[in-house]
């Protein structure tokens, strides 16, 4: 089973979009319900904008007869929901009741410098010094917000909230990256909103005395963020999370401080003043300039796998992919064992390839040939590290397959891909591979077998 992840995908990127639209709509919606007059507190609004997200999300449940989480799986998908509902959503909820609705979109936009931190502290990613740079500029930045809401050079301490909120959907990012290899979107963003408003539940009997006396008006705006900013955002994210790398999605924040601020003025007439905005801009040239020029560009190189130390490297990437597989599509136990004892017979030898890409000598991807049929050679175990995608691993290990396969003598390379990994066909069209009938049976869903032809 080949699965390229370096094409970009149109849809992800709208969903991206999408989803800051309908979110930026939620700085000034709840800046309106927890000021003055809006008549709720800033804990009984979070519960209740979540108790209407998660009823829309149980309708949709229902309808779609959604599957339950695996219970091994839950540690995981909780504690994403805590980062990502809870935390995030009280957060930046109580940071508004001092800090206007544009200025709690810039802080949020710093995001991006959390998940990068994040990336080098945990997956081994590095920084050079316009990385390093990138990060103070935007802490400098963030710090100027926080010191303009307060007014002149006072600290707005509910700024920090509104930073700590920046910082959990950081960690929402990371944490939320695999169990979306195995639920879909419209499951995950289910089971997070169900499982992040259950510590809400602490503001319910404050919200049973507000909810009658509040305003009617107020009351439908929090109902407007449970259904748009809240479970259909969150399922436009999901699935943008779920096909793009976590940096990149995050990166489509850049955007949301203007659509805020642009919301609010015509919401509220209300516009952050020259220090916020001058910390603004300080914030967002630093993000910017992290995503952008921060990291080092690896060493890349793609080899045949010939020592034991380089097969053992492949080896270990199948298993990975291997592992994903079977927690997506739900394969028995046992299923990939006949591949891995004949490992080395399959893809070694004189008809067999073991591809090994490295960046800076680190193993990062790998895919694997062997003889298949009357002269074809059968491409599988594509496969690129998430931490190494978007940098056109994929691609180059679907050339020095084809090329491979041209050297040993074969008259095609064949494959079988799926239509739910967002990008592929469009990857293997790029390089000359056409849909073909099945060449054999298929265990994922919307299967598609391809083959390129060698002798032309």
């Amino acid at each position: 089973m080949a699965a390229p992840q370096d094409a970009t995908d149109p849809k992800a990127v709208f969903a991206a979009i999408a989803t800051l639209i309908v979110w930026s709509s939620a700085f000034a919606g709840i800046s309106v319900v927890v000021g003055p007059g809006g008549g709720y507190g800033p804990g009984q609004a979070a519960l209740l904008r979540f108790l209407v997200a998660s009823a829309t999300m149980a309708v949709v449940a229902t309808v779609t007869r959604m599957r339950l989480p695996k219970r091994e799986d839950l540690p995981r998908i909780a504690l994403a929901a805590l980062f990502g509902i809870t935390i995030y959503h009280l957060g930046f909820t109580f940071g508004e009741t001092k800090v206007s609705a544009g200025a709690a979109a810039l802080i949020i936009a710093s995001g991006p410098i959390w998940t990068a931190l994040l990336a080098v502290f945990f997956l081994g990613e590095r920084f050079n010094r316009w990385g390093w740079g990138g990060v103070a500029l935007a802490f400098s930045g963030v710090a100027a917000i926080a010191f303009g809401e307060g007014g002149g050079f006072r600290l707005e301490p509910m700024a920090l909230l509104v930073m700590m909120a920046s910082f959990s959907t950081a960690i929402y990012f990371v944490i939320g990256k695999k169990p979306l290899r195995k639920y879909t979107s419209l499951e995950f963003t289910s089971y997070v909103i169900w499982i992040g408003v259950l510590p809400m539940l602490y503001f319910l009997p404050g919200l049973v005395q507000q909810l009658p006396a509040a305003p009617t008006s107020s009351t439908l705006t929090i109902v407007f963020l449970g259904i748009f900013p809240g479970a259909l955002a969150y399922f436009l994210w999901s699935y943008a999370l779920a096909r793009m790398p976590a940096s990149t999605t995050a990166s489509f924040l850049y955007a949301q401080p203007v659509l805020a601020t642009f919301v609010a003025w015509l919401w509220q007439g209300v516009v952050p003043g020259p220090v916020t905005l001058a910390g603004g801009a300080l914030a967002l040239a630093g993000v910017i300039l992290v995503q952008t020029k921060g990291r080092p560009r690896g060493i890349v190189r793609v080899t045949v796998a010939t020592s034991p130390r380089e097969r053992a490297a492949v080896r270990k990437l199948a298993m990975e992919t291997m592992a994903n597989m079977s927690s997506h599509l739900g394969l028995p136990d046992g299923h990939f064992d006949e591949e891995l004892a004949n490992f080395d017979v399959w893809y070694g030898g004189e008809k067999g390839r073991a591809l090994l890409a490295t960046v800076d000598g680190a193993p990062a991807a790998c895919a694997v040939l062997r003889a298949w049929g009357d002269g074809d050679a059968e491409m599988r175990r594509l496969y690129v590290k998430p931490e190494f995608r978007r940098r056109g691993l994929a691609r180059a290990l679907v050339r020095a397959a084809v090329e491979q396969a041209a050297g040993a003598g074969y008259r095609r390379v064949v494959l079988v891909t799926s239509n739910e990994f967002e990008g592929a066909a469009d990857l293997y069209a790029a390089e000359g591979f056409a849909e073909i009938q099945p060449y054999r049976p298929a265990v994922a869903r919307a299967a598609l077998a391809l083959a390129r032809d060698l002798r032309g």
